[in-house]
């Protein structure tokens, strides 16, 4: 797979429209190609005031620029890597000074290069300790005029998790990796606790990567321990629009309550059709309810696995309230759902016309994500509709129900907040809301600001550090702007 068809593919996988001009753009030529890189990062305890900070990069082999040399071929690579963090600048082109700065040369050899595919990957991993809060990753490839090659800059916004608080059952963001082995190499650069972690930068698995691999820190699990100091971890994966476990791929564990607790693992994903899906790590207490999660997307690439047809409109939609729903009732349920509703869904929707069809496609919709299709109740659709009367209740207003506002709709697609803070009457400032999530499917700790720009109890989204949503680097600053 050649590195621009891998990136059609990571862009279609992820959901986001190919840009025309990207689609239809040649293969670069060897004067322009750039280095071929990805990145990613999580974030674990580290002290009492600060996280720690990794940085994964990957970097392809067959875009490095090898010589020949006395010891085989080497590729020398010079790469700036800067955290900055993203409130600092208060109008944009305005300097800032990065909180970590690092520039370094990494050297790459091989013994011969015939052999060397768009599959290959160097992989390097950054660790630094940083203090909790939002930030932005730089990582800078300087332009080499003697091969013709242009600069690189590539961007990533990074949430540092706070896992300072005291006794607070939580879980690190996990690492998604290629491979995990026991170790007592402390000098390895992927060594952590008795493992080598060779992070996935680009969270692509499937041909050629049959196995997703996985790291995670349980932090505080004695706080839901049983009587024998023992608490249960559930690791699953599941499709990226559905919240139930894929058959086979759900593992169920009853381990020591200590702190941090080490959790590795790994599922074999070479049978899972090409697509989008979660990893995610549960810590259930003695009731089997969930006290903490996290999440990870990540991608599957198997063209040579088939997926399976959808499953038919259930036999008994005669006698379902489906099939009875009126015309404003379909109307709404339909609107009801674009919060969640992925985009070849809402697509679907809207060429629908035949009302008895929209009855139905309401009817797959929720059949789809019903965690227990056995019971008579589908306790994600249950909880869905409470969100909805939730936010109605609580932030209608005179303009508009509540489950169209910004907090309702916020509450509705990532649920209840861990917190909410209101500086309602702070000095100086616009009246706001911080809310705060312990874990979003794919993003992990989170925050979300609501303003009340003209007074009246509007509140607007201002800025979260959730993928998709409205940012702004100076949130704080337009607070203060009366």
């Amino acid at each position: 797979m050649t590195p621009m068809l891998r990136r059609l593919l990571l862009l279609l996988l992820a959901g986001i429209a190919v840009p025309p001009a990207l689609a239809q753009q040649p293969a670069p030529t060897l004067a322009e190609a750039l280095v071929e890189v990805d990145i990613d990062h999580a974030a674990f305890a580290y002290d009492a005031s600060t996280s720690l900070l990794e940085v994964y990069l990957a970097f392809g082999a067959a875009s490095l620029p090898f010589e020949a040399g006395d010891d085989g071929f080497r590729a020398r690579l010079p790469l700036d890597l800067a955290v900055v963090r993203s409130t600092d600048a208060a109008l944009e082109g305005t300097p800032v000074e990065p909180v970590w700065e690092d520039s370094l040369t990494l050297s790459f050899v091989l013994g011969d290069t015939t052999g060397l595919s768009p599959g290959q990957y160097f992989v390097h991993q950054a660790r630094l300790p940083v203090q909790p809060g939002e930030y932005e990753l730089r990582v800078t490839v300087p332009a080499d005029q003697a091969r013709g090659r242009r600069e690189l800059e590539l961007r990533r916004d990074v949430l540092v998790p706070d896992f300072t608080q005291a006794g607070l059952v939580g879980l690190s963001d996990v690492t998604l990796a290629t491979t995990i082995a026991p170790s007592d190499d402390r000098d390895d650069l992927f060594y952590k606790n008795g493992l080598v972690i060779r992070p996935n930068a680009n969270q692509l698995f499937g041909e050629g990567l049959p196995r997703l691999f996985y790291y995670a820190e349980a932090y505080h699990p004695e706080g839901i321990a049983d009587d024998q100091g023992r608490y249960t971890m559930l690791a699953y994966v599941a499709e990226a629009n559905t919240p139930a476990p894929l058959p086979g791929l759900q593992r169920r564990m009853q381990r020591e309550a200590r702190s941090p607790d080490v959790l590795a693992g790994t599922f074999d994903v070479s049978a899972l059709p090409t697509g989008s899906y979660f990893l995610r790590l549960v810590l259930l207490d003695e009731r089997n309810e969930a006290r903490a999660e996290q999440a990870r997307k990540f991608f599957v690439f198997n063209p040579g696995v088939a997926r399976a047809p959808a499953p038919a409109a259930a036999v008994d939609f005669e006698t379902s309230p489906y099939a009875t729903m009126s015309e404003d009732e379909v109307d709404q349920g339909l609107a009801h759902i674009t919060y969640i509703a992925s985009d070849s869904e809402e697509r679907r929707a809207r060429r629908i016309q035949d009302l008895d069809e929209r009855r139905r496609f309401l009817m797959e919709f929720w059949q789809k994500r019903d965690p227990n299709p056995g019971t008579p109740i589908n306790e994600f659709r249950e909880e869905y509709y409470g969100r909805i009367q939730y936010a109605n209740e609580r932030y209608s207003n005179s303009m508009r129900e509540g489950w169209k506002t910004d907090r309702g709709r916020v509450l509705i697609k990532y649920g209840m907040p861990g917190q909410i803070e209101p500086h309602l009457y702070d000095r100086d400032v616009l009246p706001y809301e911080l809310w705060q999530y312990n874990n979003i499917p794919g993003e992990g700790q989170a925050v979300f600001i609501f303003y009340d720009p003209t007074g009246f109890g509007e509140f607007e989204l201002l800025h979260s550090s959730v993928t998709g949503e409205r940012k702004s680097a100076n949130w704080e600053d337009e607070l203060r702007q009366r």
